[in-house]
C-alpha cells in the first residue's frame, strides 16, 4: 500500500512539473480547454503537495529522495516535547530555517508570478489566489501573534536586508535549555606606533622647551633607526641595543590600544531528547534530521555549492517574544554534536523497521551570527 502512495506522489509531482512549465506561458492568451487541464492539474496537486510534505516516518519510506521534493525534510513545523508551549515555565525557542534561494528558484518564482497572473486574466481568482499564496511552492509564514515576522533582516555585510536567505521552508519549536549565554566581543590590541608616535604627540607639548625636547628624541630616533639597519644588514650587531647598554637608556615605542574589530556572535545550545511515546520519538528524529541537513551545502549542478540554510532563533515566553534575553540576528549553524544513548548504558526503544532508536540522545548545536553587533544593533534589543 505505502509502495503505491509513493507511485501516485511520484507521478503527481511529474505532473506538476509539466504544469508549471506550460502555465509560464499562459499569460499571452489561452483557450478554454488547456486552461480547465492546468486548473484541474493545479488542483489535484495541492493535494499531492500535502503528501509530499509528510516525513519518511509516516510513509514508510527511508530512502530521502524516492518520492519527495528536493528538500526531502520539509515538514513545516516540528516541536519537541509535544506540550513545548504549555511547560510550566511558559519558555520555549522557535529555530526557523530559511532557505538558500537560487537562480533556479528565482525562476520558480517568475513561473508562479506568470501562472497566477494568468488564472486572474482568465477569471479564476481562487486557483490564482493559491498560487499567489505560496501554497505550491512550500513557503511557510513566521510571524508572532500580532502579526510581526520573526525574520529579522541584516543591516550589515553585503547582503544586508536579506540576501539569498528569506523564505522559511521550515520552523522548529524546541524548549528553552538551561544555562543561556550571550557574550560580547570587541577586539583591541597594543600597536607600537614609534617615531610616528612621537611625530603625533608633538601637538600636546605643553610649552616650547617640552616640544624641543620631543622633537630632539624624534631626530635621535631617526638617526638610530638608520645606523641600525646599516649595522645589522653588514651583520655587526644590534645598534639601538648596544646603544642602550652604553646610556641606560631606551627608547619609548609608543604603545597604544588600537580597536581592530567586532567577531561574529556565537550561541550554543545543548537539548536532551527522552521521547515519551512515538509521536515525541518521530519529532526528536525530524528535528535531528532538519539541523543536519540545512546546516550543509548543497552540490550544485556544476560542482559548485550552493551554500548552506540560515536559522532565525526567537527566544519566546507563552505567546510573544521574550525581549529580556537579547535578540540573536540570523545565524548559521557551524557544528552539531549527537550523543545517543546515556554515558553509563547504551539502552535503546523496542525495534522496529528501522531499527532500534536510543532511549536518550543529547544534541549540541553551535551557532554564529551572520553579521557584526553595533551600537544600533544592541539599541534594537540584540
Amino acid at each position: 500500500m505505502l509502495g503505491k502512495v509513493a507511485s501516485i506522489v511520484q507521478k503527481n509531482l511529474s505532473n506538476l512539473q509539466a504544469v508549471g512549465g506550460g502555465l509560464a506561458g499562459l499569460a499571452g492568451g489561452l483557450g478554454g480547454a488547456l486552461f480547465d487541464k492546468a486548473k484541474n492539474s493545479i488542483q489535484t496537486n495541492a493535494a499531492a503537495a500535502k503528501i509530499l510534505n509528510k516525513s519518511p516516518l509516516e510513509l514508510g519510506d527511508t530512502s530521502p529522495m524516492s518520492h519527495m521534493k528536493q528538500n526531502p525534510y520539509e515538514y513545516g513545523t516540528v516541536y519537541y516535547p509535544n506540550d513545548v508551549q504549555n511547560l510550566g515555565t511558559g519558555h520555549y525557542m522557535f529555530f526557523d530555517i530559511l532557505e538558500t534561494t537560487t537562480v533556479g528558484a528565482a525562476l520558480g518564482s517568475l513561473m508562479k508570478l506568470g501562472a497566477e497572473k494568468a488564472l486572474k486574466a482568465l477569471g479564476d481568482d481562487s486557483a490564482a489566489a493559491q498560487v499567489g499564496a505560496g501554497q505550491l511552492t512550500g513557503g511557510k509564514s513566521a510571524t508572532f501573534k500580532n502579526g510581526k515576522s520573526r525574520i529579522q533582516s541584516t543591516s550589515s555585510g553585503i547582503n544586508a536586508g536579506g540576501g539569498r536567505h528569506t523564505r522559511v521552508v521550515d520552523s522548529i519549536i524546541l524548549y528553552t535549555p538551561a544555562g543561556l549565554k550571550t557574550t560580547y566581543t570587541v577586539s583591541h590590541s597594543g600597536k607600537e606606533t614609534g617615531i610616528l608616535g612621537d611625530i603625533a604627540g608633538l601637538g600636546s607639548s605643553k610649552n616650547p622647551l617640552e616640544a624641543a625636547a620631543r622633537l630632539g628624541e624624534i631626530t635621535t630616533k631617526v638617526g638610530v633607526a638608520v645606523v641600525d639597519g646599516i649595522t645589522q644588514m653588514a651583520q655587526l650587531g644590534d645598534f639601538k641595543s648596544t646603544l642602550q647598554k652604553l646610556t641606560g637608556r631606551a627608547f619609548n615605542n609608543n604603545l597604544e590600544m588600537v580597536f581592530e574589530g567586532v567577531p561574529m556572535r556565537e550561541f550554543s545550545f545543548e537539548f536532551e531528547f527522552v521521547p515519551k511515546n512515538r509521536k515525541e520519538l518521530d519529532s526528536a528524529r525530524k528535528i535531528i534530521s532538519l539541523f543536519k541537513f540545512h546546516m550543509h551545502p548543497e552540490l550544485g549542478y556544476s560542482n559548485d555549492f550552493v551554500v548552506p540554510s540560515q536559522f532565525q532563533i526567537t527566544y519566546m515566553y507563552i505567546d510573544k517574544q521574550n525581549t529580556y534575553i537579547p535578540r540573536i540576528s540570523k545565524c548559521v549553524c557551524t557544528k552539531l554534536d549527537l550523543q545517543h544513548g546515556d554515558e553509563s548504558i547504551f539502552s535503546t526503544f523496542a525495534g522496529d523497521e528501522l531499527g532500534a532508536a536510543p532511549i536518550y540522545t543529547k544534541m549540541s548545536l553551535n551557532f554564529s551570527e551572520t553579521e557584526i553587533m553595533t551600537k544600533q544593533k544592541i539599541a534594537e534589543g540584540y
